[in-house]
């Protein structure tokens, strides 16, 4: 009896990472540039500014955001002292940075809560990369919305629409979306309160 149950586990675990594998397995995407515009953001006078108030605090919506863009790669967090607030980080690219002849000469991967970009030869001048692609901090709207960003997966177009806000947590501290595509390092990623998800491929 404990040889079969020892047999049923590894076979469970064994279909289990398959499922897994399988589910995110990168979408296979044609040569050529994806997504031509670029992030659309206005920003939203104080006066108008409503707060949306969450389990773990109080987001401020900063600027009016919607975005189209191919996933480069995605980051899921269970731990991290923001999971709760937000789950899942998108390496985002668009315009050059969402054609597969590109990217396929690049090594794109995420680590905490920052993205970076590898190549031997680069393909294209680096801030010209690094101008067409962000690391986004996402905070969905609701369960529905979650769950579609939870499921995208490497070379998914996708559109997102939702607001760039400042987190307050109720035990102190801030966390605020970087409000240009123009800037580096920590405190650059954008931090976006999605309230809606489309899947273009």
């Amino acid at each position: 009896m404990l040889e079969l149950n020892r047999k049923n586990i590894i076979l469970g675990a064994v279909l289990l990472a398959t499922f897994l594998h399988w589910n995110s397995r990168p979408v296979a995407v044609p040569d050529g540039v994806l997504v031509k515009e670029d992030p659309q953001q206005e920003a939203i006078p104080e006066a108008e500014r409503k707060a949306i108030i969450l389990d773990s605090g109080v987001a401020e919506p900063l600027a009016r955001y919607k975005i189209r863009a191919r996933v480069l790669s995605t980051n899921r967090f269970w731990f991290d002292p923001g999971a709760a607030i937000s789950p899942i980080d998108l390496a985002l690219g668009w315009g050059p940075m969402s054609d597969s002849k590109v990217l396929n000469e690049l090594s794109i991967g995420q680590s905490l809560r920052y993205y970076h970009i590898k190549w031997r030869t680069p393909p294209l001048p680096k801030n010209e990369m690094l101008h067409h692609s962000a690391n986004v901090h996402m905070i969905p709207a609701n369960k529905v919305i979650k769950d579609l960003l939870l499921s995208l997966r490497e070379g998914n177009l996708i559109e997102l629409n939702g607001e760039l806000v400042l987190f307050s947590g109720k035990n102190g501290g801030e966390w605020k979306s970087s409000l240009t595509r123009e800037d580096r390092g920590a405190g650059a990623c954008e931090l976006m309160y999605v309230t809606s998800v489309r899947i273009l491929n």
